[in-house]
């Protein structure tokens, strides 16, 4: 019953698509080996292999890496993007950013510094405790 004729299956990676919700909260670091849609709140940093979509709902304390990004909400710190960095019209961007390439829309709202290269400088992102303690506990 439990035994199977099949021998040794291997697992395979997937890439994945995740979703955030809108009606979620989370407080702590997300590591995605995959593309990743945030619709709720973050509070904290977060690691993405692929493609980020920060939609118009969101909003995210922390610092963020990605390959690729998409911002429709609303980011509170530091983003380093290796290729293309959209901030679209609802955006709203305050922190420094580190971007192959960058397109703001003209509705969109940045307040940071704006660092561009053919590839993004790798920026070691260190979570400050401190920092994002007394945001949660402000909220």
């Amino acid at each position: 019953m439990f035994n199977s004729s099949k021998k040794d299956q291997s697992i395979q990676p997937i890439n994945s698509n995740n979703l955030l919700g809108r009606a979620t909260n989370i407080t702590g670091d997300i590591k995605c080996d995959g593309d990743i849609r945030i619709d709720g709140v973050l509070l904290g940093n977060l690691i993405v292999s692929g493609k980020l979509i920060v939609g118009e709902y969101a909003e995210i304390t922390g610092d963020i890496k990605a390959n690729h990004s998409e911002v429709f909400g609303k980011i509170k710190g530091k983003i380093v993007v290796d290729e293309l960095l959209s901030i679209r019209s609802n955006g709203y961007v305050e922190g420094d950013i580190f971007a192959g390439n960058l397109q703001i829309e003209a509705s969109a709202k940045f307040n940071g510094v704006c660092h561009m290269s053919q590839k993004a400088n790798v920026i070691d992102i260190k979570k400050d405790d401190k920092k994002l303690n007394d945001i949660a506990k402000a909220k």
